[in-house]
């Protein structure tokens, strides 16, 4: 028996560059970075760039959100936009999921706590300290936000956290068990703790001139550029959107996740179980094109290049937006299906920015905004703790 297809009514975002979907979508068509340089405040004084929200989030200024962690803010912001396209008003609260991915949770605000408790500073410690450290915090803030009572999680998994979310979501939603639910990743990083963690390893961009930082595809980039932010979808089964007369904006044609199963300080450096992700999402389809995961470490790159060569060859185009807007863990897949969905509509493939000399010159990434019609697209995903995740998302067919 045939699935009742899954389709996409709404989506809203809160990342560097993007406020809101028609700020978003005016970064990506003008091919802006929303990076900021920091001097002498990376590891050992270094420069350094991050990725920041600097929307004033006025939306969520209401008192009773005064103690609220910062990453329960972006990703509330980001539903409540997410929530005006879909037209959600008189929805049925306990068919109603919440499914919201993180990487790293809450952190902004781990490093005060640290310090505080190891001065056994009791007093000054926030009565807030438990929302802080809790992942949690993020999908059911979004739950008490927009008022809904059904199957409420946090998916901790990762960089892949938004697909892993989605896909969570969508087994709910063929089961019977809900008939809408609100969908995404957040972070919130920007703390020395995070900073200096992946510093040791390696893994940043630093002390270059701001437009080489954090280049996907880019060998000389020498590492990712840490980023906040959130993105959330409206996923609802196709009755249901039909009945309610939403305009569908997409429907989720493939899902795959898989572990590379190396344990916490390794990861498949050939690719291998992304690259099962990539065919099984794909089911022998060719995108219009692929949104990648390429950041600007060598390995992840590389990965990406060689698994897309390898499925699809020259003939699609790749491209990622990373330069843009820095990487924003847990929020990174979903930002990226935003991306898609908004050139979808407008009929464009973003940029991969400030590429330059071209290190991968068989692969062929889209080094300029392309307006062009697109039919369907390919995000990828993969990071810390080995998951991968791959969905193809397509225009919606009546």
């Amino acid at each position: 028996m045939e699935r009742e297809k899954i389709v996409i009514t709404g989506y809203g975002i809160k990342v560097p560059g993007g406020y809101g979907v028609e700020h978003f979508t005016d970064t990506l068509l003008t091919e802006k970075s929303a990076l900021d340089l920091f001097i002498g405040e990376g590891t050992e004084g270094k420069n350094i760039a991050f990725g920041v929200v600097h929307d004033r989030l006025e939306d969520v200024q209401d008192k009773k959100y005064k103690r609220y962690p910062r990453i329960s803010l972006l990703a509330m912001s980001a539903a409540g936009e997410a929530i005006r396209m879909a037209g959600y008003k008189n929805w049925d609260t306990y068919r109603t999921g919440v499914f919201m991915g993180t990487a790293l949770g809450g952190t902004l605000g781990y490093d005060q706590m640290v310090v505080l408790a190891h001065q056994s500073n009791f007093k000054d410690v926030p009565v807030n300290g438990c929302g802080i450290v809790h992942y949690h915090s993020l999908a059911s803030s979004i739950a008490e936000f927009v008022g809904v009572h059904g199957v409420t999680r946090t998916v901790a998994t990762g960089c892949s956290a938004s697909i892993d979310a989605i896909q969570d979501a969508m087994m709910y939603l063929h089961m019977g068990e809900l008939d809408a639910c609100i969908v995404g990743g957040a972070d919130a990083p920007l703390s020395k703790t995070v900073m200096y963690a992946f510093g040791k390893i390696r893994c940043l961009s630093q002390d270059k001139e701001l437009h080489m930082m954090g280049v996907p595809f880019s060998k000389k980039s020498g590492g990712f550029v840490m980023a906040e932010g959130a993105s959330v979808l409206i996923l609802e089964k196709e009755s249901i959107a039909r009945k309610r007369g939403a305009r569908i904006l997409g429907v989720i044609d493939g899902i795959s996740t898989t572990n590379d199963g190396k344990g916490i300080f390794f990861s498949d450096r050939e690719g291998k179980h992304l690259l099962h992700d990539i065919k099984r999402a794909a089911g022998g389809k060719n995108p219009s094109y692929v949104n990648s995961q390429a950041l600007g470490m060598v390995e992840n790159d590389t990965i990406e290049a060689i698994n897309h060569m390898k499925v699809f060859g020259e003939s699609v185009p790749i491209t990622s937006i990373k330069g843009i807007t820095g990487h924003t863990f847990g929020a990174s897949a979903g930002m990226q299906i935003i991306s898609s969905l908004i050139g979808m509509e407008r009929h464009f493939i973003p940029s991969t920015i400030h590429i330059g000399q071209n290190d991968y010159p068989d692969v062929p990434i889209v080094c300029h905004t392309i307006q062009t019609q697109v039919d369907s697209f390919i995000v990828t995903s993969h990071g810390y703790g080995g998951n991968n995740a791959c969905i193809f998302i397509s225009k919606y067919e009546c």
